[in-house]
């Protein structure tokens, strides 16, 4: 053999070496990788274990009232002051919780990114980026699905975990973007250009794009028009998802396809689940829809919604204003099924310029779900509700949902406080003020309504009304009657037409002449309109001290972010470990 072949063949054999030896360290890294993966994965289940089993402990804690055990003292002392803190608003968080939540998680993030790895190393760095990304687009999903587990497991259905889908989702473009650097900084030095060509280096180009593309939507467009991002989001998913499965498509080669198939899982079941909910309950299935004053919407479904609940919520289709869209609304009554909406903009105008168009017409409907967790306010001695707006349609749902479920022997008293801007606000829910004042157990609720904006549409707005005694502040509704006719608002028994605000005003104005009672035989009691915004943190306050300290009191709120702020503070200072259980429920407006 010459000497020129020795050399070819010894270069041979050392390349052959080198390949294998490459293939070994990348294996090494892989499987590495997997089993950090695997621990981050753990842990997180482990976090979520943990609100498991808090929330099983607080409901049989409930149910079997371990508050008044003197033997149990310590562990409710040790649980009030915890909650005392972690339910306080922080400002960027929902709450001191979320924010030590989002602490947790970004702690384990930083602790996995970089445990067991040669630092030094540019491709290890990335790699691990590139698995820890993939790791948490699987937890996006998780928190994004509709019909989660954890709605079942923890009481925190998906729409209270969205801000944490929004956190996960900022730190899967975070290590998308480090993947996406690092990598090709590394192979340009090295002058490797053509690993830039390969087709899984383009996947992963299109991968990352279309991350960033889904997080600015999110942060944006989101708040600009929501339906549009709805559906860019949407489409964004699926070029993640199918761009992820060709940046890694093999099963030996790249164990992160295993991710991969898990997110398209959770996604397609969760679709298919919904979308099988929508076809059944098309059948046969119609709504009325009616305008109300001011821009509200009434829809009244006919079919029932298996398991639906006033102030949960419910996405409808409505095929005759959007086709390909659906939009979640809060359940108002749910014998027949009934949702008030208000008017933004998009599909909540459209509807509502179709209903003031077409008042009581029907239209082929459907609805899916019911969504949303919600303690069981009968579980308690005292429930205060606090709405401002629209938020309403939580809080007039729940009261009525108790009134019905209460007997003689029920010992629940209800605290009502609702604030308006404007009086036609109150015109979207005459009927359902006029269904608790008239229940036979009406005087177990107390209706506060602050009246926060006079407008021309005001019966009491003009000079000697009522309202204009200034030194009282008070201006008294007459009783309703049950049989009174409502013509200012939509509904089943009275549909109506647009009419000009001076008519419109004499309108009410007759409505509250033909009110007046006619004998000292009227059942209801009176409510009163008060002028002014209410004093949220004095009424709560009271609440809680009108209640003994072997009671459990429910604050539930629904409304802009400045009342749950004031909600949520001042329910948080009213936990002690001598007084009352307090329990806080908020809704927040939003999708």
């Amino acid at each position: 053999m010459s000497s020129s072949t020795q050399v070819s063949a010894r270069a041979a054999d050392g390349g052959a070496q080198a390949a294998a030896a490459l293939a070994a360290w990348l294996a090494a890294r892989q499987k590495d990788n997997a089993a950090v993966l695997t621990q981050y994965s753990i842990y997180l289940s482990v976090l979520i274990g943990i609100f498991i089993v808090a929330h099983w402990l607080r409901y049989t804690a409930v149910r079997l009232q371990w508050s008044r055990s003197a033997v149990l003292y310590p562990f409710v002392a040790l649980s009030r002051a915890v909650r005392r803190m972690f339910i306080r608003r922080l400002p960027g968080f929902t709450s001191v919780g979320h924010a030590m939540v989002v602490t947790v998680f970004v702690a384990l993030n930083a602790t996995f990114s970089f445990y067991r790895i040669d630092v030094s190393q540019p491709t290890d760095l990335a790699a691990r980026f590139g698995w820890m990304a993939a790791g948490n687009m699987a937890l996006v999903v998780f928190l994004a699905l509709k019909n989660t587990p954890l709605a079942f497991l923890t009481a925190y259905s998906y729409e209270r975990l969205n801000g944490l889908h929004q956190i996960a989702g900022y730190t899967t473009l975070l290590y998308a973007i480090l993947h996406g650097t690092i990598y090709p900084a590394y192979f340009i030095k090295a002058e490797q250009w053509e690993v830039l060509h390969l087709e899984i280096v383009n996947a992963g180009i299109v991968l990352g794009f279309a991350t960033l593309s889904t997080v600015l939507a999110g942060t944006i467009l989101r708040r600009l028009n929501y339906e549009l991002f709805y559906i860019v989001h949407l489409v964004l998913f699926v070029v993640i998802v199918v761009a992820l499965g060709l940046h890694r498509p093999s099963f030996e080669k790249f164990k992160i396809l295993i991710v991969t198939v898990l997110i398209a899982a959770m996604w397609f079941a969760d679709r298919l689940i919904r979308f099988g909910r929508l076809v059944y309950n098309s059948i046969n299935n119609e709504a009325e829809i009616y305008a109300l004053p001011n821009g509200g919407t009434r829809i009244v479904i006919k079919k029932h919604l298996f398991r639906a609940r006033p102030g949960k919520h419910c996405y409808v289709w409505l095929p005759q204003i959007r086709a390909f869209e659906t939009h979640p609304f809060t359940i108002v009554a749910s014998d027949p099924l009934e949702l008030i909406v208000n008017t933004y903009s998009g599909f909540t105008k459209d509807l509502h310029d179709y209903a003031a168009r077409n008042s009581g017409r029907s239209l082929k409907v459907s609805v899916e779900g019911p969504y949303g967790t919600l303690p069981d306010p009968m579980d308690y001695d005292k429930v205060v509700l606090v709405a401002g707006g629209a938020g309403a349609t939580f809080t007039f749902g729940l009261a009525a949902d108790m009134l019905r479920r209460m007997t003689e022997d029920s010992r629940q008293q209800i605290d009502f406080i609702w604030a308006i801007r404007e009086y036609n606000n109150l015109l979207w829910f005459t009927q359902h003020l006029n269904n608790l004042r008239m229940h036979s157990h009406a005087p177990r609720i107390a209706l506060k309504v602050h009246l926060t904006k006079l407008t021309t549409t005001s019966p009491f707005s003009s000079t000697g009304s009522a309202l204009s005694d200034t030194s009282s502040g008070h201006s008294p509704i007459l009783p309703i009657q049950k049989n009174a006719e409502y013509p200012v608002i939509s509904g089943p028994t009275s549909p109506v037409s647009p009419v000009s605000l001076d008519s419109e005003k004499n309108e009410i104005k007759e409505v509250y002449r033909q009110m007046e009672p006619t004998s000292a035989t009227t059942s209801s009691s009176d409510l009163t309109l008060i002028h002014g915004r209410p004093d949220t943190e004095g009424l709560i306050r009271a609440a809680v001290r009108s209640v003994g300290k072997d009671q459990r009191i429910l604050i539930a709120a629904c409304g802009p972010n400045g009342l749950l702020d004031v909600v949520r503070n001042t329910t948080a200072s009213c936990i002690s470990v001598d007084g009352p259980a307090v329990e806080l429920h908020c809704e927040q407006f939003g999708w």
